[in-house]
């Protein structure tokens, strides 16, 4: 029996170019694609507009900044009630207030998706009855049923990528773009350029590599938060190194840039689960990840990455033993490629997702 199409608010409530983002717009246009009527709430971002508008999907642009007021819940239910959905899924905490308010003055379920760690007690108030959560690791479940949530109330859904399916131009022109000596070897951030994932670390490790590889550089890809990648640029002229390094700024093309890297390192203080991490594996290129949060499901040790402490020593072994042998690099590189295939495409993601909303219904996919 096929499962009858739904009709699917979907709601975030960052301001943000990050993960949750392009989660929802990806999640929407695939939903739609699988016959479910698919409307948005988001707040006023030109390009998630966009992109949602060129997909055909309707939006609903309310600043969330002043959205946990009357006012803001008052818009919130007149969308809710005009469009008479089966569900509202919701992405982040903010989001998650105004759905569940929403969803059950007008007795709708909610789905709430718990992309990152934290404290705040709505998920708690939101498991019950036919309300779901879902953690996009097994680490952010643990952390979930640790803080009183139901646990046969959440299901694990792994973000996807289809950066496997991006075709991309010849990787020597990343190069010539940003005026790198062909001869250097690509070591890349990809992420905000923030104090919690770890550029420091990587500053500090390169003058270990650098000793022993001297054609190597550090690319950092992303978007920047504040002085810090000012004071990024001092350690690396305090540490002799800025010749090395480099910063690309936020970037739509990241699957060419990862095609000209060796490969990529993430020494995170803490990651929920790490969509650079599977962009990267995507591209057929071996992950160095800090050993905490959900890396470990991500990154398996020796077969598609390297795990290992956050530190300048451990990152800077691990940096070098990849530089200096490229023949169990390039096997890693293509061991994470079959990985995502396996389990972390886009499809299988929604496939999954789903599953979760038939459930709600208590019906199966």
């Amino acid at each position: 029996m096929t499962p009858r199409p739904l009709r699917i608010l979907q709601v975030v409530s960052s301001s943000a170019t990050s993960g949750a983002e392009h989660h929802t717009v990806v999640l929407s246009r695939m939903l739609a694609h699988h016959g479910h009527s698919v409307e948005v709430v988001c707040p006023p971002i030109p390009w998630m507009l966009d992109a949602l508008a060129q997909s055909g999907i309707p939006t609903h642009a309310m600043d969330m900044k002043v959205a946990m007021g009357l006012r803001g819940q008052s818009e919130m239910l007149k969308i809710v009630r005009k469009g008479r959905f089966d569900l509202i899924h919701a992405h982040l905490s903010r989001a998650t207030y105004l759905g569940y308010v929403a969803g059950t003055l007008c007795r709708v379920p909610v789905v709430s998706t718990v992309h990152v760690e934290t404290r705040e007690p709505i998920y708690k108030h939101l498991a019950h009855g036919r309300n779901r959560l879902v953690a996009v690791s097994n680490y952010i479940h643990g952390v979930l049923k640790g803080r009183g949530v139901r646990a046969n109330a959440i299901d694990v859904v792994y973000n996807g990528t289809d950066f496997a399916d991006v075709q991309v131009e010849s990787n020597l022109a990343v190069h010539r773009e940003f005026d790198i000596p062909e001869s250097r070897h690509l070591v890349g951030l990809v992420g905000r350029v923030a104090p919690e994932k770890g550029h420091h670390i990587a500053l500090q490790a390169l003058p270990r590599v650098l000793d022993q590889e001297p054609e190597t550089q550090l690319f950092f890809v992303g978007r920047t938060d504040g002085d810090f990648h000012e004071q990024l640029r001092d350690e690396a002229a305090r540490l002799g190194v800025e010749d090395h390094v480099t910063f690309t700024g936020n970037r739509d093309d990241v699957p060419r840039l990862f095609d000209a890297m060796a490969f990529s390192i993430l020494p995170s203080v803490m990651e929920s689960f790490g969509l650079a991490v599977i962009e990267c594996m995507a591209r057929g290129r071996p992950v160095v990840a800090s050993n905490v949060g959900a890396l470990a499901e991500l990154v398996v040790h020796e077969k598609t990455g390297l795990l290992v402490e956050q530190t300048p020593e451990a990152f800077g072994t691990a940096m070098r033993f990849l530089l200096e042998n490229p023949e169990a690099r390039e096997q890693m590189g293509r061991n994470a490629r079959m990985v995502i295939q396996e389990k972390f495409t886009v499809a299988q993601m929604v496939e999954r997702l789903e599953a979760v909303y038939y459930k709600v219904f208590g019906e199966d996919r």
